[in-house]
């Protein structure tokens, strides 16, 4: 594991897709603040400066590029696992990789490709809201923090270095063909809830049917059932 950290960057992201050849797997960089930090659906992610934890991890192991789909959900868990640790309830994972409390947005996840004849790497974005006690700016979901939830102050390196160890487990854990979903099903925010949905560049209303064993979201629209992959879809609740 290697750690940078930067007191301003234009997006943590951006700099792995800049610089992936230099680095080796397992490089987490980090940002106090980010200029151009993005969410998925080119949305900006928004931060206070060090208020909270703003990273992206660099992934060159094959067998994670393989298990893309296990490894963006997972990594929502493992989030969910340490906020838990935090002393956080009423925690759950928006698919694919959202992680809610009391339905409110405390950690959006981006995973992007680079990509020449194949996949060179995966570049997983991780934005945690943590001290920051004010959302001023318009949201599409209203976000929270653990400061605002637990209505005390975290030691931000503490949880970064829990948060990190946290994610090299369970990438293990993903190397040794480990299931998740018997763990990942009890903390699914969609399932059963009838949300309005952009399928296909379309937009319907969908009732979820929730997470299957594969990570994909079974749906039913319109009387006909499908299963759904990331980025074929986005909701609005």
């Amino acid at each position: 594991m290697k750690l940078i950290h930067f007191d301003v960057i234009n997006s943590t992201n951006t700099f792995l897709k800049d610089n992936y050849h230099n680095y080796q797997h397992l490089t987490f960089v980090s940002a106090d603040s980010q200029t151009k930090g993005k969410g998925r659906e080119a949305k900006k992610w928004l931060s206070e400066k060090g208020k909270n934890l703003l990273f992206s991890v660099l992934i060159k192991n094959e067998k994670l590029i393989e298990k893309y789909k296990t490894l963006s959900i997972v990594c929502g868990y493992s989030v969910l696992e340490v906020l838990m640790d935090y002393g956080l309830s009423n925690i759950s994972i928006k698919w694919p990789n959202d992680v809610y409390v009391d339905d409110k947005k405390i950690c959006g996840i981006l995973l992007e490709a680079v990509s020449k004849q194949e996949i060179e790497c995966l570049i997983v974005g991780i934005g945690i809201n943590v001290n920051q006690k004010n959302f001023e700016e318009e949201y599409a979901i209203t976000p929270t923090s653990i400061r605002n939830q637990l209505g005390k102050c975290i030691q931000l390196d503490k949880f970064k270095i829990d948060i990190y160890s946290n994610l090299i487990s369970n990438f293990k854990l993903i190397e040794e063909d480990y299931d998740f979903y018997s763990q990942l099903r009890k903390y699914d925010y969609l399932k059963g809830r009838e949300v309005f949905a952009l399928v296909s560049n379309e937009k319907k209303l969908v009732k979820v049917l929730g997470i299957n064993s594969d990570y994909s979201l079974s749906v039913i629209t319109e009387g006909k059932k499908i299963d759904l992959e990331t980025g074929q879809i986005s909701f609005s609740l």
